[in-house]
């Protein structure tokens, strides 16, 4: 796995990104572009040994980012949306191992790995894990969350419970099992509204890291507000232990230094935690590195368009010229000064298993 091209610039604010990325893409477009690593996406039959782990090629990413971020800043905070299903060796994974195991006599059993195994290194990246439905869905059984809560996973969750009366039920039920979440009463990742409810066991004192969270707000899609600081603004003026934002205002009016330090402190006055919204698996024609003549397959590596999401893409979001994307993207919000990231779309694996089943010939 090639590590990320974290850039650097001389600048703070990520408008600046756009003239100093495209400047240096040109330079490095021979080093970054390679052959396609995904043989699945043309061949209709491939052999077991020839398939990608794509679960961990998602782990090698994420632990590439929180490597970088502990470089810098050993408190910079990483949580993985959803994450959970990286927190263990599935069985995919071990009939792809056994797959591409070495034909060596002398190989002990033991030096495969086994099923159920928890990926430590995954596990020691991550700050915490965001559940998708936890308490508005079909939620997991905290018995089985319990192992990796017992290893140090802090656990967290994002609801969409289709009515405002269900979301204040399960927060309540979130509350009652120690989990920090949002709850909201959309069906999908909208995260347009501002609840103007008071946050559930809201919290008077200081939040440093995830671990000292009682409750979380996520505001992302702000087209809805007249202005940034109207935007900002309505963000500051809650009491939320932690708060994830887009680093930009409607998509493409990229926050400053000073306007995130201002969503550092709750209304009450208390410091919080500030988590900068990041979609490791989809790129956006809307967002500053889009080039116009970019569509699907063009590059190779944009493999389709997401259904329901109008200018979002589904990315192999192991390619070395995306990775080199993100690597700028991560660096400049730790230069913004935010507190961590929200890594979205840490499922993005799913697509690429869909396309390469595991079924018998």
């Amino acid at each position: 796995m090639r590590p990320f091209r974290v850039q650097k610039f001389a600048g703070a604010a990520i408008a600046a990104i756009l003239l100093a990325f495209a400047d240096q893409s040109a330079a490095q477009v021979d080093d970054l572009l390679l052959t396609d690593p995904n043989p699945s996406a043309r061949e209709e039959m491939v052999p077991l040994s020839r398939v990608p782990n794509y679960r961990d090629l998602m782990r090698e990413i994420i632990q590439e980012l929180s490597q970088y971020a502990d470089s810098r800043d050993p408190s910079f905070v990483v949580v993985a949306r959803p994450g959970f299903e990286l927190l263990r060796w599935d069985q995919r994974e071990v009939i792809l191992a056994e797959a591409k195991r070495p034909n060596v006599a002398t190989m002990p059993d033991d030096a495969m790995t086994p099923l159920g195994e928890p990926m430590r290194r995954y596990i020691q990246a991550n700050d915490g894990i965001a559940l998708s439905n936890q308490f508005c869905g079909q939620g997991r059984p905290m018995a089985r969350l319990a192992r990796f809560i017992d290893m140090g996973v802090k656990v967290m969750s994002v609801e969409h419970c289709g009515s405002d009366a269900a979301a204040v039920s399960a927060l309540d039920r979130a509350a009652e099992s120690g989990i920090v979440s949002h709850a909201d009463g959309d069906t999908w990742d909208q995260f347009d509204r501002i609840p103007v409810r008071r946050p559930s066991r809201e919290n008077s004192d200081n939040v440093e890291a995830v671990d000292d969270a009682q409750n979380m707000m996520i505001s992302i899609n702000n087209k809805a507000y007249g202005s940034r600081d109207d935007w900002l603004l309505a963000v500051a003026d809650t009491n939320y232990d932690v708060v994830v934002v887009d680093a930009f205002f409607d998509g493409n009016e990229a926050l400053t230094r000073d306007d995130v330090h201002r969503l550092k402190f709750k209304a009450l006055g208390a410091r919080r935690l500030v988590l900068a919204w990041m979609d490791i698996s989809h790129a956006a024609d809307y967002r500053y590195y889009w080039q116009r003549d970019w569509r699907v397959g063009s590059p190779s590596w944009i493999k389709a368009r997401e259904e329901n999401r109008p200018g979002v893409f589904s990315v192999e979001y192991w390619h070395p010229t995306w990775k080199s994307i993100l690597g700028v993207y991560f660096r400049s919000l730790m230069d913004l000064g935010f507190d961590g990231v929200l890594l979205n779309g840490t499922d993005g694996y799913l697509r690429f298993e869909e396309m390469t089943p595991l079924a018998p010939l």
